[in-house]
């Protein structure tokens, strides 16, 4: 496996958050319990809360809808904001000590869309919230911009995506969470698009501090310089301690939006190696880097499916796959937990492979999202084929999961509503083992024209899935779900 060393800092040296604006210090906590639910529990009652991206439609503000189960009692709060607020999300810990437990598990807001000033157009900005009880809504402690030497930059979309390692029932740490920031936008040296990953450490006493992460490599079969449209940070993941870093329009061999995928360990010393460049023409890694393919599009990562490794799933929704142009394709790739390199051979399938549900067509985006899911002892891993043609019905769309030969459209039984024209089913998924969590959340942003609807669970183990449908044309309910 070809390693190469971080050139320019790849992560830098500790600098002091860009903030914009602040609402306060960090809360006062509300109950000594200490943070013993999973990261999707923002009013930690014991069971796991859904957030709904909203980001609009052009121009139109956006907002994030959280569903809190509220002991049995359901209780759904909106927080409004810019046009593209809601286009990423996440949760986040900065429990430390007893007297932080409001902050055990915070919502994240990407804002790519947003312009920090009348010159900064679609800098972006990420907010943080936390669950006040109390006052019976998501407080605001802070929003920040991309921070760095040069400060904001337009059209660098900071926020595009985000990613935190996610907390599993009982888990509980002493330190502050890390949270990773896309900025698939950002330019390098005067190169377009190069893109940047942001990794903050979120402390529960002061403002978050930065590594600003800038990814530069050096060799064969990437040049010396910021490649021109990689958009780094489109996709990102963390889990066992890793982070995955999409950057699906990497020219590999040369060849543009053919995508790669970076992967390294959180918190890692700048003076290891650098992160694991896996991609289509990586030793172990089948298929051949094409224009387009746009491998990395979406990330995952599984902990613990196999002893010493965390799994790593890549989408390439722009994959071909014989005569069908843009059918897409999934690689599984194993990753050592404690080097980051590739363990093994990965594998990859398409809907033609064995196990796998319906046929590969042009189109179908097979890999544009992809999470995983609790099935009784079983890991599931799920894929969502947005493009898929159901019937007459173009760009209907599916979820999948890998290995079982069973694919859910809105047709489904079980499943509620109807496969219609444009619903664009499974392009967003959300839901990670990592929390323990056993329903999906599918986002299906197309539904009714654009005013998109989220359905949560599938028909599996006897669940009984609920089709939410947004309230505002063209809002694009569902474009992001979480966590």
């Amino acid at each position: 496996m070809r390693r190469r060393r971080r050139i320019l800092g790849a992560i830098t040296a500790i600098a002091t958050l860009a903030t914009i604006g602040m609402t306060g210090q960090a809360p006062t906590a509300e109950a000594a319990s200490g943070c013993r639910t999973p990261s999707s529990d923002f009013d930690a009652d014991g069971a796991p809360d859904v957030a709904v991206g909203i980001p609009g439609r052009s121009g139109k503000p956006g907002a994030v809808q959280v569903r809190l189960s509220n002991k049995g009692k359901p209780h759904t709060t909106t927080i409004a904001g810019p046009h593209g607020f809601g286009t990423a999300l996440t949760s986040l810990s900065s429990y430390e000590a007893p007297g932080d437990e409001a902050l055990c598990s915070q919502l994240v807001v990407g804002s790519p869309e947003e312009s920090t000033r009348t010159d900064l157009r679609r800098s972006g900005v990420v907010y943080t919230y936390y669950w006040s009880s109390s006052a019976k809504r998501f407080a605001l402690r802070n929003l920040f911009e991309q921070p760095g030497e040069s400060g904001g930059q337009s059209g660098a979309r900071f926020g595009a995506a985000l990613a935190t390692e996610q907390r599993g029932a009982g888990q509980v740490t002493s330190r502050p969470g890390t949270l990773y920031v896309g900025s698939p936008g950002r330019d390098i040296d005067g190169i377009p698009d190069t893109g940047q990953v942001t990794s903050c450490g979120v402390a529960a006493d002061e403002p978050p501090a930065v590594h600003d992460t800038h990814i530069t490599w050096l060799g064969a079969p990437v040049t010396d310089a910021p490649e021109s449209r990689a958009a780094l940070g489109s996709s990102l993941a963390a889990a066992g301690g890793q982070i995955a870093m999409g950057m699906p329009g990497f020219p590999t061999r040369g060849r543009a939006g053919a995508g790669a995928v970076l992967v390294d360990i959180v918190g890692t010393d700048p003076d290891r190696p650098g992160p694991l460049l896996l991609s289509q023409d990586t030793d172990g890694v089948p298929g051949t880097a094409e224009k387009g393919d746009r491998f990395g599009a979406a990330v995952h990562l599984v902990p613990g499916s196999t002893p010493g490794t965390t799994t790593l799933l890549v989408g390439s929704p722009g994959e071909d796959v014989g005569s069908a142009v843009d059918a897409g394709a999934v690689t599984i790739a194993r990753i050592s937990s404690a080097t980051a390199d590739l363990s093994g051979k990965a594998r990859t399938v398409n809907q033609n492979s064995a196990g796998m549900a319906g046929t590969s067509e042009r189109g179908d985006q097979f890999g544009a999202a992809v999470s995983s899911m609790r099935s009784g002892s079983r890991t599931l891993f799920l894929v969502g084929a947005p493009g898929e043609d159901v019937g007459k019905k173009r760009d209907a769309g599916m979820v999948q999961t890998i290995g079982t030969g069973k694919g859910w459209t809105q047709n489904s039984k079980g499943v509620p509503g109807h496969a219609e024209t444009g619903d664009r089913m499974g392009a967003s998924l959300g839901g990670s083992v990592a929390t323990g969590a056993t329903r999906s959340l599918i986002g299906v942003p197309g539904e009714n024209k654009n005013t998109g609807g989220v359905l949560i669970g599938l028909p599996i183990d006897r669940y009984r899935p609920t089709f939410v449908v947004g309230k505002s044309a063209g809002a694009r309910y569902g474009f992001s779900v979480g966590p």
